[in-house]
């Protein structure tokens, strides 16, 4: 029997371009029509070209009419050309043999080359539906070209790793016995690198790390390379006993001294992704709703200009935009360690009001950090809301997971209580999760 062959559903080089310059294209339009409409300037121009052509010969005469017009108006001492082509119920007479007809234009001061006839871009001459129009399509089209590319990049990506050879791989069995912890005995996953009860390494080949200093370690490492603890039984009796590094205590069977390795385990990871995506959702809700919601408004309320509603908006989706941006930028930050230098509260005062008496006094209260690489970082928190100023102490070392946004404490085997770096809520030293996300607590 004839193998079938098996049909491509990649994206054409050719037909991908088309759709990319469509979606392009009519974010251009919608976008010029407003900016036009805004701050474009008016001025009085030739038609010298104009058909209509209707669509539907079972409709009236004057509806449903493709129009094409091309025109020219002088600018600054200098003559520009435009041609546009749109839907209307307009059916002016066709101009043959030279002869032409005045409309009004406008056009961008600073580049004139962006015209249009002033019944294209002119509030009162478009409608709400084609005002609601012109704000939306420059959204859906800017989603649908980052969907198109995000596609696109993944079927690349997936090509590109067809192309490649597969390592061999070995792979280990396992038995009734394999399928549980030994360390805690809760049961465990298929592939599962980590336990999800207690964080401890499951697969022999699992990537190593320090069990005291949560560094990475090479293959075949006896010593740590950050800390220089000893690895094994055999590289510890080789070490002369003043040098040895202490044992780490033991409480309810995890490791209280040290950086811990769940923040690297399978759960922990997937939470992190699902509270990133959850966030960037919301961010993205907060620059749309203002862009969509304002120019609504000023449609509906005649005490709100247009005009002023759509600039506010814009104002704000930017504002919200950039808040979005360096929120994305600082989740992307790399881990860094550091130690507790300084701590110190300030009493401070702000008026929350036109009244010069409304004045609220707070307290501030200020953790300082100097980090391994030189740099001070500072946690502000105020009021009763002083959960890390009371949790770390001068002196402690610590880990910041950009993840989170949250900080783990390096020793907490002097601790009764234990800070959840998913929910940033407290809990006793003896849990093993949080009890109110169920996450692992960093231990």
């Amino acid at each position: 029997m004839a193998k079938k062959n098996k049909t491509s559903k990649s994206f054409p080089l050719p037909i991908l371009i088309i759709v990319c310059a469509v979606l392009l294209y009519a974010i251009y339009t919608s976008i010029s029509t407003l900016v036009l409409a805004i701050w474009g300037n008016s001025v009085m121009g030739t038609v010298d070209s104009y058909s209509s052509r209707l669509n539907d010969r079972n409709t009236e005469q004057n509806r449903y009419r493709t129009v094409s017009k091309g025109y020219w108006f002088m600018a600054n001492g200098k003559e520009y050309r435009g041609y546009v082509i749109y839907s209307s119920d307009e059916a002016l007479p066709s101009l043959v043999d030279g002869k032409t007809r005045s409309e009004r234009i406008h056009y961008l001061d600073i580049f004139p080359y962006i015209n249009k006839p002033a019944m294209l871009c002119e509030f009162g001459e478009m409608g709400e539906g084609a005002i609601i129009y012109h704000i939306l399509s420059p959204i859906g089209c800017l989603l649908l070209l980052l969907l198109v590319i995000r596609t696109a990049r993944g079927e690349k990506r997936k090509k590109t790793g067809a192309k490649k050879f597969a390592v061999p791989q070995i792979i280990e069995t396992r038995s009734d016995i394999d399928m549980f912890c030994h360390n805690c005995g809760n049961e465990l996953q298929d592939g599962a690198v980590f336990c999800s009860s207690c964080g401890t390494k499951i697969q022999i080949n699992a990537p190593e790390f320090c069990k005291a200093c949560g560094g990475k370690l090479p293959n075949g490492a006896e010593f740590c390379v950050s800390c220089g603890i000893a690895l094994n039984l055999t590289a510890s009796e080789q070490m002369d006993p003043s040098q040895a590094a202490p044992s780490a205590p033991q409480h309810y069977g995890a490791q209280l001294v040290g950086f811990s390795d769940r923040c690297n385990s399978p759960e922990i990871l997937a939470t992190a992704q699902k509270m990133k995506k959850s966030s960037i959702g919301f961010l993205w809700i907060l620059v749309f709703l203002p862009l969509i919601g304002f120019p609504i408004a000023g449609l509906l309320i005649d005490s709100l200009p247009f005009e002023e509603s759509l600039v506010i908006g814009v104002g704000i989706a930017l504002i919200m935009l950039v808040a979005n941006l360096l929120a994305l930028r600082k989740a992307k930050q790399p881990m860094w360690e550091g130690v507790v230098v300084n701590k110190y509260s300030k009493e401070r005062s702000e008026n929350r009001g036109s009244e010069d008496d409304n004045w609220v006094t707070y307290t501030e209260y200020t953790t300082v950090i100097n980090t391994d690489m030189g740099k001070k970082k500072t946690i502000v928190e105020r009021d009763s809301r002083r959960k890390m100023y009371d949790y770390l102490s001068v002196g402690d070392r610590v880990r910041f997971h950009p993840r989170f946004g949250t900080y783990e404490k390096y020793d907490k085997s002097k601790d009764s209580i234990i800070y959840c770096n998913v929910c940033t809520v407290m809990n006793p030293i003896q849990n093993d999760r949080c009890e109110r996300c169920k996450n692992l607590l960093f231990k």
